[in-house]
């Protein structure tokens, strides 16, 4: 089964998030998504909050989902726009939307900004996702303005790999590598971070990574419903019956089971201003004079 973490092993016939899978018009993708939201918008807000968050900046996040930290960004920066994006944005509530939150739907792949358009840029469990998720990355870089931030959040899957509890261990692997067949997903690309930021010319990058107990939590809920929603490929390739889905979603929400779920790993980085990227071009190289 580990070899279907790599991208190598992406099927061909892969189709990307939102397509097939985990689509936001399916019946439980709210609750899903919901239940992501109030594991990890804290982990996003500290982030951003450490980056220097200002009342005029322009934010762009891209796949808002439920929309809960294009709000809190909208709040933060009322002298500014938000643009929250996705490929559906039925999830995002209209009701006490603030008046700078604009919603589109955008696919990043596709669509684009103008160049320095943005003084924070966000994504959470997006780019894991895109086939060709490095060229995005410098398409995206781009429309940072000069000293502006990017925030990317991906998951990380190693903390399934200590996991004391087998069935749980077992399922949650092989719910990470249904994911990779079914969409082409590389949970391994956050593994590198912040290297692909520093490689795109962003300065002052760091990584951080966290991750959340299932068990009677926000997190667990959100894995018991990611199972469900992909039980039959889960049976099919890796036979994990309804009997052992059964015993895998009591556990995640059991109050008195503890394990880690995934790891959200973040990076970021800073557009360098005008200044500072003068002061990292060599001086040019003094020829010596003959007498």
């Amino acid at each position: 089964m580990a070899g279907l973490y790599t991208s190598e092993a992406m099927a061909l016939t892969a189709a990307p998030y939102g397509h097939l899978l985990f689509t936001h018009s399916h019946n439980a993708e709210a609750e899903r998504l919901t239940a992501l939201a109030e594991a990890f918008d804290q982990d996003t807000i500290h982030r951003i909050e450490r980056l220097g968050i200002q009342s005029d900046w322009n934010c762009l996040e891209i796949g808002s989902g439920v929309g809960t930290i294009a709000h809190w960004l909208a709040t933060q920066c009322p002298h500014g726009e938000v643009i929250a994006t996705d490929l559906d944005t039925s999830l995002i509530p209209e009701e006490g939307r603030p008046s700078n939150l604009q919603v589109i739907t955008h696919d990043v792949t596709v669509d684009a900004f103008p160049e320095g358009s943005f003084n924070l840029i966000c994504s959470r469990f997006v780019f894991e996702h895109l086939i060709d998720r490095d060229a995005m990355l410098a398409k995206v870089v781009r429309w940072l303005a000069p000293g502006g931030w990017l925030l990317l959040e991906d998951t990380g899957p190693f903390p399934f790999d200590s996991s004391p509890n087998p069935l749980y261990r077992r399922v949650s692997k092989a719910i990470m590598a249904v994911a990779t067949k079914r969409m082409g997903s590389d949970y391994e690309w956050s593994r590198s971070f912040p290297a692909q930021l520093r490689a795109n010319g962003l300065i002052h990058t760091g990584v951080h990574a966290s991750s959340h107990g299932v068990g009677g939590t926000p997190m667990g809920r959100a894995w018991r419903l990611t199972a469900e929603h992909i039980a039959a490929d889960l049976d099919e390739q890796f036979g994990i019956t309804a009997a052992d889905l059964a015993t895998f979603a009591n556990q995640v929400e059991d109050p008195s089971f503890d394990d880690l779920c995934i790891a959200s790993v973040a990076a970021w980085g800073q557009r360098p201003t005008l200044r500072e990227y003068l002061k990292t071009l060599k001086p040019p190289t003094r020829v010596p004079q003959g007498n």
